[in-house]
């Protein structure tokens, strides 16, 4: 899967599945320094999105400071042609960047991906056969 570089920040596009609602999220960012996936809530109301009672709340740390956000699962999150079922996936505020999400390293590393800065790929285990 192709990414762009910009503003320092190695971007993506991914489909992502909630209730049988989907959308596909471009400028999504990689962050191999991120525990856990993050969406931007704004960018997910369509989908009904929302906080309930019972949902996890989730404390993240970062060089600002920190947030608070909610998690949920998601029916999928399709990266490239690799599909995650049942992930969830933190939701909260982004409103400081141009950027709808986080890819974090729960989904990196569970979907074996190896990042090619070289060519600005990030690439999956089947294609890694083929090459």
């Amino acid at each position: 899967m192709q990414l762009i570089f910009e503003n320092g920040l190695l971007l993506s596009t991914i489909e992502i599945c909630y209730k049988g609602k989907r959308k596909c999220l471009n400028r999504v960012a990689i962050d191999s320094g991120s525990s856990h996936s993050f969406i931007d809530i704004d960018s997910v109301q369509d989908l009904g999105v929302a906080f309930e009672n019972g949902d996890p709340i989730v404390r993240h740390f970062g060089i600002g400071g920190s947030e608070y956000s909610f998690s949920k699962i998601l029916d999928y999150v399709k990266i490239g042609e690799k599909t995650f079922h049942k992930v969830p996936v933190d939701f909260g505020p982004l409103r400081e960047w141009d950027i709808h999400g986080l890819i974090g390293l729960d989904i990196l590393k569970s979907g074996e991906f190896l990042l090619d800065l070289k060519h600005l790929k990030l690439i999956t285990m089947d294609e890694r056969k083929l090459a």
